[in-house]
């Protein structure tokens, strides 16, 4: 059961958690079948009721194991007697349980035959809420049913929760995960929002996906993303109807006047959102003529323009902290041109632009003050106002604003301008409840933030307001067994590298919104875990108490990274 300090964090938090989202499945069919109907609570997927010989016992654990939605869940009101099967009205989200535990609850009075009461205890994952995005709890889960015996001999639950509890093994089962996308902060690009949908009727899938989309953002991320979609607009015809080549077609009400570059981000978020539920081409239409003027039939591969790579770009190569000094990760690690490579400047962390140009580093200059410095690459680094005890390692939004954190309190962001870098406060209190941060890391689309908040992993919303920008909505991510986080980076667009200060497990692959946690084997690492990166691959690449690794999938042995640069290097890639 979770007790103990993950709980008391989340409650001292709760005031300010809303959702978040999380990752992506390819179903396998393509073609989308002509359907009339794309809710899939009125589908007529078959539900199967409970065996005639069930026991209340195992009836409550099978109820928690009906997780589709279909037909307004009718397989979970087969469990329920035939009054509360016709009047149950569960609130609209959907609890997800895990160590799922079903006995009978003593009463102090005798009960009457054929009436047992039955106690459910579980632990508590999460939420899947009305926007079809997931939020993480903790803490013990503890419901009592009343199960009485029909006239027919079988038990029947006459007391159900007043919400859809299922559990982790049925949910994952019955609902898949599906990248939702909208425009990032300046509206240049599509960057994912990470919902859950009923997996079945998949004929359906393409309607109840674009639903999502022309409905808006989730609750968590909407101040920070947005959409090229007027407000109103919803499809005309059912999207998962075929056409006669194969094709998926998209057809959208009135527009209203809008530019045709934004009808191509329209079809970029479109396309996109489209892409892990079918591999069919997307006819784009506005009340049944073309979307485009130049073309019709889209697939991902041709609005790549629009899509923000979350990934270091490969030609750059990575750089390390060595020994106070700036070096290439190269094959001989040769110090980078300029000051902060000849050993001019004590280097303690640094971070480099995702184009390559600019390098921000963390310097010392006393045994106990830091300050932060940025200028071109190769070149002399300016001394920027804020100084400390600690910054955190650089991270950059875009190519011209990098962030640090002084003293473990203190955002700041410095950005470039006409007249130079200019150093702005954050105010981090609403994210992070006044405790320290160790470490932060921005989504290289520049939507999102990740941060160590006193050890626990806690996921927000970057929010640009009136020539400011609000870090909100936090979310913290319980790791499993209640273990500390020491570090992270973001391996790609819908999951965080994280390593933490447990022995069975010190590293792990987490999606954004925290459902799961897998992961890395242990083999070769020792604790201390001490930094953390992400190359091109993604390769997570790890320093421990000995020595820095790079594995490429959670399965995989780790390898000693080349060239062999010493566990006390600080290795890491544009971004």
């Amino acid at each position: 059961m979770m007790r103990g300090r993950a709980t008391r964090f989340l409650a001292a938090l709760t005031a300010l958690l809303v959702p978040l989202t999380a990752c992506a499945s390819i179903p396998e069919e393509s073609d989308p079948v002509a359907v009339r109907e794309a809710d899939e609570r009125n589908s007529t997927l078959e539900a199967t009721p409970p065996p005639d010989n069930l026991d209340p016992l195992a009836l409550v654990r099978r109820f928690v194991d009906s997780a589709s939605p279909a037909s307004n869940h009718e397989a979970a009101r087969m469990h329920l007697n035939d009054l509360q099967a016709r009047q149950w009205s569960p609130a609209p989200d959907v609890l997800i349980v895990t160590n799922v535990d079903t006995i009978p609850t003593p009463q102090p009075e005798a009960l009457p035959d054929g009436v047992q009461m039955v106690t459910l205890q579980a632990d508590r994952v999460g939420r899947l809420l009305p926007d079809a995005s997931f939020r993480p709890e903790v803490g013990e889960y503890e419901t009592t049913m009343r199960v009485e015996r029909q006239p027919d001999g079988k038990w029947r639950i006459a007391t159900p929760p007043p919400e859809i509890v299922v559990s982790r093994d049925a949910f994952s089962s019955v609902y898949r995960s599906v990248p939702i996308y909208f425009l990032d902060h300046d509206s240049t690009g599509v960057v994912p929002d990470l919902r859950y949908v009923a997996a079945q009727p998949a004929s359906t899938l393409p309607r109840r996906v674009i639903d999502l989309l022309t409905a808006g953002p989730s609750e968590g991320l909407r101040s920070a993303l947005h959409t090229a979609i007027p407000p109103g607009v919803h499809p005309r015809t059912n999207t998962s109807e075929a056409t006669g080549d194969g094709a998926l077609e998209v057809n959208l009400s009135n527009l209203g006047t809008v530019s045709e570059e934004t009808r191509w981000l329209i079809a970029a978020q479109v396309v996109f959102t489209l892409q892990k539920v079918s591999n069919a081409r997307v006819r784009l239409q506005e009340e049944g003529m073309p979307l485009l003027s130049d073309t019709q039939d889209l697939r991902p591969t041709d609005l790549t323009t629009y899509e923000i790579d979350n990934m270091p770009r490969p030609d750059l190569g990575g750089l390390a902290v060595i020994d106070e000094r700036l070096k290439r990760l190269d094959s001989r690690a040769d110090p980078v041109p300029g000051p902060a490579g000849s050993g001019e400047y004590q280097v303690v962390r640094a971070g480099q632009s995702p184009d390559g140009r600019w390098i921000a580093a963390v310097t010392r200059r006393a045994p106990d003050e830091v300050a932060l410095r940025v200028g071109p690459y190769g070149d002399a680094l300016a001394e920027l106002g804020p100084v400390g005890s600690f910054m955190s390692k650089p991270t950059w939004r875009g190519n011209s604003e990098v962030w640090t954190v002084v003293g473990g309190r203190e955002v700041v962001r410095a950005r470039h301008g006409s007249d130079g870098w200019t150093v702005q406060k954050i105010d981090a209190a609403p994210f992070t409840g006044g405790r320290p941060i160790t470490d932060l890391r921005l989504s290289r689309d520049g939507t999102r933030v990740a941060a160590v908040v006193d050890g626990r992993l806690v996921v927000g919303a970057v929010s640009d307001r009136d020539g400011g920008v609000v870090l909100e909505r936090p979310i913290l991510l319980p790791a499993p067994q209640q273990a500390q986080v020491l570090g992270l980076e973001w391996r790609d667009k819908e999951t965080l590298a994280v390593i933490t200060d447990s022995n069975s497990s010190p590293v792990y692959d987490v999606t954004v919104d925290g459902f799961r946690w897998r992961p890395y084997t242990s083999a070769n690492l020792g604790q201390p875990m001490k930094s953390i990166t992400v190359g091109p691959g993604p390769t997570v690449i790890v320093a421990d108490r000995s020595n820095i690794w790079a594995s490429r999938d959670p399965n995989d042995v780790w390898s000693l990274l080349e060239p062999r640069i010493g566990s006390s290097s600080l290795p890491f890639f544009p971004g």
